[in-house]
This record gives C-alpha cells, sequence and structure tokens, in this order.
C-alpha cells in the first residue's frame, strides 16, 4: 500500500512539498556542516529533491522504499550531473550496508512514513561511526493542545494517505538511545522540528 501511493506522489512531489519543506532541508544542509570526503546517508530520498544542496566532493547515498520515487531520483541525478550520488531501492528497517560506515545520516520527513521506526532508528545507528551524527526533519505538529488533539484524530487518514502517522519523535530517539544536542521548530507555523543528534555508543 505505502509504495503505491509514494508512486503516485512521485509525480508531482516536488511541486508541491518542494517550496513548502525547502527551508527545513536547508537549515539541515547548514547544520550537517558536511565536509570533503564524508559519506552520507539519507533516509527516504525520495525524488532526490534534497540533492542540490550536497557537495560534489562527499560520497552521498540515497535509499527509498518506493521505485517510482528511485527512478525521479536518478533522472535528477543524471541531469544535474551529481556522479558522487548512489541512489538504491532499500527498506531503511534492514540496511545492506556495513557496520560503521557513514559519518552523517539524515532522514528528512520519513521516519514517520517508516512502518517499524525504532527499528529503522536502531539500523541507522549500525551502520554509522562512532562519533556519526543524526540529522532529523519531522512534521511536529501544533503546540496549541485543542489543534492538537485534532490532528491526531486525524492521524490514521494521514497514514491512509502516506503521509504517516503522529509520533513523538524526541521519545523514539530516546528509546533508541540517541542522544539529542540540538532541536528547533522551523517553517511556516513552527510545524516541523528539527533534531540533530550524536552517536552514544550504545
Amino acid at each position: 500500500m505505502p509504495t503505491k501511493i509514494y508512486s503516485l506522489y512521485s509525480h508531482f512531489y516536488d511541486s508541491l512539498f518542494g517550496a513548502l519543506l525547502h527551508s527545513g532541508r536547508r537549515m539541515a544542509s547548514i547544520l550537517m556542516d558536511i565536509q570533503p570526503g564524508e559519506r552520507i546517508l539519507e533516509v527516504g530520498i525520495g525524488t532526490g529533491i534534497s540533492l542540490p544542496l550536497y557537495r560534489r566532493d562527499t560520497d552521498i547515498i540515497g535509499i527509498d522504499i518506493s521505485w517510482d520515487m528511485i527512478k525521479r531520483a536518478r533522472e535528477k541525478k543524471q541531469r544535474l550531473g551529481y556522479h558522487n550520488v548512489k541512489l538504491c531501492i532499500m527498506d531503511a528497517s534492514e540496511m545492506a550496508f556495513r557496520d560503521n560506515y557513514f559519518d552523517k545520516v539524515i532522514a528528512s520527513h520519513s521516519i514517520a512514513v517508516i512502518p517499524r521506526p525504532l527499528e529503522t532508528l536502531k539500523e541507522i545507528k549500525r551502520v554509522c561511526k562512532e562519533n556519526a551524527e543524526f540529522f532529523f526533519l519531522n512534521y511536529a505538529g501544533s503546540d496549541d493542545n485543542l489543534v492538537a488533539k485534532f490532528e491526531k484524530a486525524l492521524s490514521p487518514i494521514r497514514c491512509k494517505l502516506g503521509l504517516g502517522k503522529a509520533i513523538n519523535l524526541e521519545k523514539l530517539l530516546n528509546s533508541a538511545n540517541f542522544n539529542i544536542d540540538f532541536k528547533d521548530r522551523i517553517n511556516t507555523f513552527k510545524l516541523v522540528q528539527i533534531i540533530k543528534c550524536r552517536n552514544n555508543g550504545v
């Protein structure tokens, strides 16, 4: 079911979510402070909308469960001439990478739509180096209690639309033994949360 929805979204994802979520992606890319030669993993790369934000002197690997999303990302990669980017169709909860491989990971609006988020977070830690850094962007919802209750009621509908369920990302990260170094609310009405974590080696 999710892959069918993402196949549909792949046709208009950039025009629908590009401008809406760009400021969050831009802030994440600045916060990541990517250095030459680093290996970067993007979990849920989608149509490759974030590719122009990456340096060309790094190794970028993007994974996604949707073939149609990856197809769009590959077209973008070819058009932009990003020879340092590798794109893979892969389940984030069971990645085919060796231990201690990546320097940094970003998951932009993907943890909430992944069926097994806790297992995915543990897998992300496995494939990263001991001193790795992790960056998460996620819809955080409203601080207003009444609006928050309404959002929670809509959560099942959001799931069916492939937009993810309402999750407490901080609680989830704590459950997976991530140390949170930085967090902030960004984008329109402060509805998107950005969190930076480090690997605590557990």
